[in-house]
């Protein structure tokens, strides 16, 4: 798949769980400045710029009237129409704290 895929593709040809997709949203409504999360088995993800380069995604995040639900559809939406990294094994592997394969 192209270095172009979006997160919504990269899900949709089922090389990122949906889950994983969840788990995201969960992290960077737990900390919004949340930079380098891997999101499923090669890939990653600035969760931070993912939101702010949306459309509209910064906005409902600053209204105080908006709900959970609109949160996290928002960040959802924005984090779907992001742009992933593809990792070499040996970066994630350093990323999970295990010692690069050299084989």
């Amino acid at each position: 798949m192209s270095d172009e895929a979006t997160l919504w593709d990269l899900v949709t040809a089922e090389r990122i769980a949906i889950e994983d997709v969840g788990a995201a949203v969960d992290a960077y409504l737990a900390e919004p400045t949340t930079q380098d999360h891997r999101i499923g088995p090669d890939h990653v993800l600035d969760l931070a710029a993912a939101v702010a380069a949306h459309p509209f995604a910064p906005v409902i995040m600053v209204d105080t009237e908006a709900d959970e639900p609109s949160r996290r559809m928002a960040v959802r939406a924005a984090l779907l129409m992001s742009r992933p990294s593809a990792r070499s094994a040996g970066q994630i592997a350093f990323a999970i704290g295990q010692p690069p394969d050299d084989r």
